[in-house]
């Protein structure tokens, strides 16, 4: 059996505008610093090690992977870094208003009154809107997100490790959790540095529990 503890990055500047942010970047803010350090104490404390550990190759992902390690034991794992493990991209609606892009994209995709607290299957749809809307050819939709998911579902199967870390994004979680799990699930988001749990028995990916930031 695999363990995989995938968790979003800590709070960046951009998150603190309500902006929105795929493919670019932003640094953590102190306190996305201070939720890194403290999930690595958390998972310090009730002595969850991993044995391998791969995060988006985003600098949010990589610098909230870092600090959990250094801070939970594992300060000599190395991490891996993967694309397929990036946030969707938003195209030319990168930096803007979470809301605005959200409303925008769904009212293209025939969904009127979204906001980023609509739910995940929503979202969905409002993918594709942005996509369309975008004149610059960058935005990925669903189906685009889903090949990168089913990669990394491959190479989380192919590895030899047991206790797998994982930082990425909000949505990508999400997208990743209807694609593994459920299309049933009906989550929007989690919180920044939020731990989802799965469980990996014969190549089948079941859920423990999502966005926990607590008992782990």
């Amino acid at each position: 059996m695999k363990t995989v503890y995938i968790v979003r990055h800590g709070e960046t500047l951009l998150n603190l505008l309500n902006r929105s942010q795929g493919w670019a970047d932003s640094p953590l803010t102190s306190k996305g610093t201070r939720q890194a350090e403290e999930l690595g104490e958390k998972l310090q404390e009730q002595a969850i090690t991993f044995d391998a550990a791969f995060s988006s190759d985003t600098g949010r992902a990589r610098q909230t992977a870092r600090l959990i390690l250094d801070h939970s034991g594992n300060e000599s794992l190395p991490i891996k870094e993967l694309f397929n493990l990036r946030e969707a991209s938003f195209g030319l609606f990168e930096g803007a208003d979470n809301d605005v892009m959200w409303e925008e994209g769904g009212k293209a995709a025939g969904e009127l009154g979204m906001s980023r607290k609509s739910s995940i299957d929503l979202k969905i749809k409002a993918l594709t809107g942005i996509k369309n809307l975008d004149s610059i050819d960058y935005a990925e939709d669903f189906q685009d997100l889903k090949k990168r998911i089913l990669a990394l579902k491959e190479t989380l199967l192919n590895t030899n490790a047991s206790n797998i870390l994982i930082v990425t994004h909000s949505l990508y979680i999400c997208c990743m959790l209807y694609v593994l799990i459920s299309e049933d699930l009906t989550i929007g988001k989690v919180p920044n540095c939020s731990v989802t749990k799965l469980n990996v028995n014969e190549g089948h990916f079941e859920l423990d529990y999502i966005g926990r930031t607590e008992e782990l």
